[in-house]
């Protein structure tokens, strides 16, 4: 069939509630059905099946990461309510998966809205800002980019080459948008009106905070849209008071403290009766460090640090701008 995915997520009392992981594969034609992430993932029954990442470093980064948090639950682990429950792999007509559960169905399937966070004053690991193998597939995709820019960012010796290293890439998705300046950036958004991604949409240089204020407003529901007489600063609200609930998980886990979390997922989800949930997802490159690292200081080469604390701090600010507004469309 026609295989698209959409995250998948669910919302629960905010005290517990099991948590969430991406994507979930339809298998049909779907106007909500939209490509967030990587392909090949599927629903069954209560459940949803993520394919095992291909490269091992990543594998074994998520599948340990998940692990901790998951066998760290009768120990009182603060994220627990935070992140995907985790079964475990399966194998499926000789494909392997992650097994994990597939919350997505406590939110409306008609007025859903999703956005994608990345989290962080980078999404590069150290070892990858020196690589320096040239590729031409990125130089081509910053091409394409740079023509929406309008100005130019590539430099001659690429030009020249057609040619850029990863390293490269990374560094000027960061700079072009609000990861480097806020310590998070919008990747992607899927609502009832609109499905944009960093690729085909402003999203990729939207940096200034106002631009990002305004994208974030956007993922919420308009007032025409919210049902029961409900209102979209009550989703506003919600989203909020769990955003400042996960930053006290944070600074409460002690794996959270040992551990660099590089292009990690922050999932918003919300509906048109105002429910919103948030979930920490994809850990491919979360890497345990050699040190407690403090997740609020800049990065310099060396120190590990991601900023996931910094970009949490200006998206709860950002949230309480949106709750105080006096006018919502």
């Amino acid at each position: 069939g026609d295989r698209k995915m959409v995250y998948s997520a669910h919302v629960g009392a905010p005290s517990g509630a099991p948590s969430v992981e991406a994507v979930v594969c339809c298998g049909r034609k779907d106007p909500q059905v939209a490509a967030f992430g990587h392909g090949g993932v599927f629903v069954e029954g209560a459940f949803f099946y993520k394919p095992r990442p291909k490269a091992r470093d990543r594998y074994e980064n998520e599948r340990r990461f998940l692990e901790l948090i998951c066998c760290s639950c009768e120990s009182g682990e603060p994220l627990r309510a935070f992140v995907p429950n985790f079964y475990g792999e399966v194998e499926r007509d000789g494909a392997w998966f992650f097994k994990m559960d597939d919350l997505l169905h406590a939110f409306s399937l008609r007025g859903r809205h999703i956005a994608d966070l990345k989290m962080g004053l980078r999404t590069f690991a150290e070892s990858e800002a020196q690589s320096a193998k040239p590729r031409a597939d990125l130089f081509e995709r910053m091409e394409r980019m740079e023509e929406r820019l309008g100005s130019s960012v590539l430099t001659d010796a690429e030009r020249a080459s057609r040619s850029m290293t990863k390293a490269r890439w990374m560094a000027l998705r960061d700079s072009l948008s609000s990861t480097s300046a806020l310590g998070f950036r919008i990747d992607a958004l899927l609502t009832p009106r609109a499905h944009l991604t960093a690729f085909d949409s402003r999203l990729f240089h939207t940096r200034a905070r106002a631009d990002v204020i305004a994208a974030l407003r956007s993922f919420f529901p308009r007032r025409g849209e919210c049902e029961g007489g409900s209102h979209p600063r009550q989703a506003a609200a919600a989203l909020l008071a769990r955003v400042r609930e996960l930053r006290g998980a944070l600074t409460r886990s002690a794996v959270f403290s040992r551990h660099e979390l590089i292009g990690t997922t922050l999932l918003l989800v919300a509906d048109e009766t105002c429910r919103a949930g948030a979930w920490m997802i994809d850990f491919g490159v979360t890497r345990e460090a050699p040190a407690p690292l403090q997740h609020d200081v800049p990065w310099v080469p060396g120190n590990r640090e991601d900023g996931y604390l910094l970009g949490l701090a200006s998206l709860t600010e950002m949230l309480q701008e949106l709750v105080a507004a006096d006018e919502w469309d």
